[in-house]
């Protein structure tokens, strides 16, 4: 069952209602650019689609969301809060990107905070539906997580090109 999401965020409907202009975003989002129709079909059949206005905070860090968003209208940003009190950007969202997944899969606390530059509109998709896609869906299951391995790789990778070469 998905958790409270917070208020501020207006629930639009079924991603079903949507599927055709989902996948269409899809066809350009890196991550979701190998599923086709009828997988971006079977799959919005386990997400809702939601929006929120400019400056929302819709996944905050330290926290352990049920639930990813991946971004279908407007921008947004990754930031970081350090212990010195000051915020880091860490990479920006376009339509198709996401966040949150690899804390849905694991439940480990968020490294960084997803803020709205714009009001955007987003679909969700919870752990709990993510776990019903594996067992009524295997094989787009196994799908996903290969795409959310790729994504998880690439963050990686991201990472170590900023980390001081060690000699």
């Amino acid at each position: 069952m998905l958790e409270a999401l917070p208020p501020h965020f207006e629930y639009l409907g079924s991603a079903q209602d949507y599927a055709a202009d989902i996948h269409e975003i899809f066809t350009s989002a890196p991550l979701f650019e190998p599923l086709d129709l009828a997988e971006t079909t079977l799959l919005c059949n386990f997400m809702a689609v939601y929006s929120a206005h400019k400056n929302t905070t819709l996944l905050r860090q330290d926290e352990s969301p049920s639930y990813m968003i991946i971004l279908l209208t407007g921008s947004a940003k990754a930031l970081r809060d350090n212990a010195d009190g000051k915020r880091t950007w860490l990479h920006g969202l376009e339509p198709g990107g996401t966040f949150g997944e690899l804390a849905m899969l694991d439940n480990a606390p968020l490294r960084a905070s997803c803020v709205c530059n714009e009001p955007v509109d987003f679909v969700v998709l919870s752990r709990d539906a993510f776990r019903d896609v594996l067992l009524t869906l295997p094989r787009l299951g196994n799908k996903l997580l290969m795409l959310f391995l790729r994504a998880a790789s690439q963050r990686l990778q991201l990472t170590e090109a900023w980390l001081p070469e060690s000699g």
